[in-house]
């Protein structure tokens, strides 16, 4: 098996964004994606498109059905495949794979396999990024192609299971929604959440290290709950641990990332979510990108968490997001400034005990996906080293 490189395999390139200010070159046309439309899988339809006037007047490209697209800025190496004919920003780099030399499928799945290491690559200020040359200087072991689709069709199934136990998450957190609609669908009063909390507080900045509190950080808040994978250690002064110490009912939110979409992301904090976590009775933490929230009637949690999942209450934390060189941020007054409804504690408390049921149904759910992560992890390593 000989070793090549991204840049012989493949022909590179990258997108552009027409000026903001004309509003002609904005509208139906081709598909334009920025870095929130990739999935990690075919992509077949952008939150934006240009018109050919967009296209004509930008370094926008049109490329065709099976390029490749690699995320260069902030999340970094995140991928997609076009379903279609399609145009990028200029944070995306796309490859049109040589069809006599790889195979569209392998050459995915081997970039999915290199995405931490294209991401300790990263260099820059506020947002990471690597740039084309990194890439098509970037080494690839190149098998024959029989071999590479064999590789690819494994790797393609091994990821299709990860993929359904995603559906299945995806799907009880729209479930949660559902039974907010039904149980509160009818309110109409609001209140700012602050009225509702005792107490906002940033997070540690202290660097983790080999030993100290389990820290939570942003990859450990999800929609629905906490994921205790790959969790830190952080070394505080007690006098600093009395301030962070999470308690059953506290709310995390994310204040800062490179996705609208994501700011402003909460869960709540329970013992029972990090009971097997494999901490014991050490405290939990947050870190600084993170902003804690204590309600004044912890019953309220759920329903506060839930919520802001809602189209309207993803509206309401988008709305008080800002960015700056292509972060969004959203502070403690944003947070607490967003109206939520009003309800009766006794609709909170059963409302929090059905959603308790979803979370512990989400629990071994994650806990299989985690497990389904480390075998796929083990086949990528094995199929391009040769031994799969």
């Amino acid at each position: 098996m000989r070793t090549t490189t991204l840049g012989e395999i493949a022909e590179w390139g990258s997108g552009g964004t027409p000026k903001r200010a004309v509003a002609e070159y904005f509208g139906k046309g081709t598909p334009w994606l920025s870095i929130a439309d990739l999935n990690d899988g075919l992509v077949t339809s952008a939150k934006e498109s240009l018109t050919p006037a967009g296209i004509a007047n930008s370094s926008a490209k049109i490329v065709p059905e099976g390029t490749i697209f690699v995320a260069m800025y902030g999340s970094i190496g995140k991928l997609g495949i076009a379903g279609a004919e399609m145009a990028t920003s200029q944070a995306i780099a796309f490859a049109k794979p040589e069809e006599k030399l790889v195979d569209t499928r392998f050459l995915f799945q081997y970039l999915l396999a290199q995405r931490p290491k294209l991401q300790n690559l990263g260099r820059g200020g506020t947002q990471m990024n690597i740039g084309q040359g990194d890439l098509k200087a970037w080494p690839i072991p190149l098998p024959q192609l029989p071999e590479q689709r064999r590789i690819a069709s494994i790797l393609d199934q091994a990821d299709a299971i990860r993929t359904k136990r995603r559906q299945v998450l995806a799907h009880l957190d729209s479930l949660a929604q559902a039974i907010f609609r039904d149980m509160f669908g009818d309110l109409s009063d609001t209140q700012p959440l602050s009225e509702l909390v005792t107490e906002f507080r940033y997070g540690t900045s202290s660097r983790s290290g080999p030993t100290g509190n389990p820290t939570l950080r942003i990859p450990n808040i999800v929609s629905g709950g906490i994921n205790h994978a790959e969790i830190k250690t952080v070394s505080v002064r007690d006098s600093e641990l009395s301030r962070l110490v999470l308690r059953d009912n506290d709310l995390l939110f994310v204040r800062t990332n490179g996705n609208p979409d994501n700011v402003g992301r909460c869960a709540v904090f329970t013992q029972s979510a990090v009971a097997d976590a494999g901490y014991g009775e050490s405290p939990w933490i947050f870190a600084s990108y993170l902003i804690r929230a204590r309600l004044r009637d912890g019953a309220a949690a759920a329903f506060v968490a839930t919520f802001l999942t809602t189209p309207a209450g993803r509206k309401h934390l988008r709305d008080r997001s800002k960015t700056s060189a292509g972060q969004y941020n959203i502070n403690i007054d944003g947070i607490g400034s967003v109206p939520v409804p009003v309800s009766d504690r006794a609709r909170q408390v059963e409302f929090s005990a059905r959603i308790e049921q979803l979370d512990s149904r989400r629990a071994r759910l994650r806990a299989a996906l985690a497990a389904d992560n480390e075998l796929f992890a083990s086949l990528q390593s094995r199929a391009f080293r040769g031994e799969l």
